[in-house]
């Protein structure tokens, strides 16, 4: 029987590295490649033989709902598994749509980990019982996601209170000693975590959330 060839893409290595060695002996499963970012994946893209990538949603630079259109178009017969720390509706809808075949919490335990990859590899979707339960829950009008504080990294915090101070991305890339890119790329994560499209929506809702105070 042919393996399952998986690649990782996640810019913690002690993730990718869990992961690793969680499908580490597995007869039908072998991980052939990590990856610390979305854009160094799609670089080798053409060059790497592969079933199932496994796909941080919250990498820096090009996320994985942006990365997911590139990867299906080079490769239409592989799946793609969503990887996040946030059991958000918005979050799972948003991965799906882009392509998706199923969404994982970081968290997950080996067995649960083994039995989405070999789901998907069937062509199934797959989504653990909580996640399921969430999305009827907000079909039938149940709606937590108000309630969800996305938790944000330290540079998000700073970043998120410049902006709310009026500062532009070139001044917030002067003051933190950082690159303009980086600070587009945490924007765009922030922008991403409070499911918002542009800067006006982002201070409403991290007021709405306490995030930031004015």
């Amino acid at each position: 029987m042919s393996k399952i060839n998986i690649v990782i893409v996640d810019d913690h290595l002690m993730i990718a590295r869990g992961i690793e060695n969680m499908l580490d002996g597995q007869d039908a499963i072998r991980v052939v490649q990590n990856f610390n970012s979305g854009e160094s994946f799609l670089s080798q893209l053409e060059e790497i033989d592969f079933d199932i990538a496994l796909l941080d949603i919250n990498l820096p630079g090009i996320n994985g709902m942006e990365a997911c259109q590139p990867i299906l178009k080079a490769k239409p017969n592989a799946a793609i598994i969503g990887l996040s720390n946030y059991a958000n509706s918005t979050f799972i809808k948003n991965m799906m749509r882009a392509g998706a075949k199923g969404y994982l919490l970081k968290n997950t335990d080996k067995d649960e980990l083994i039995e989405a990859i070999h789901t998907v590899n069937k062509g199934e979707i797959y989504l653990p019982a909580k996640l399921r339960q969430q999305l009827l829950n907000d079909s039938i009008g149940i709606n937590e996601s108000n309630s969800f504080i996305p938790k944000l990294s330290r540079r998000e915090q700073e970043i998120l209170n410049l902006i709310a101070d009026e500062y532009t991305s070139s001044e917030i890339a002067e003051k933190l000693f950082i690159s303009l890119k980086t600070v587009e790329s945490h924007r765009k994560n922030l922008h991403q975590k409070l499911n918002v499209r542009n800067s006006a929506g982002l201070i409403k809702t991290a007021i709405q959330k306490g995030l930031i105070k004015l």
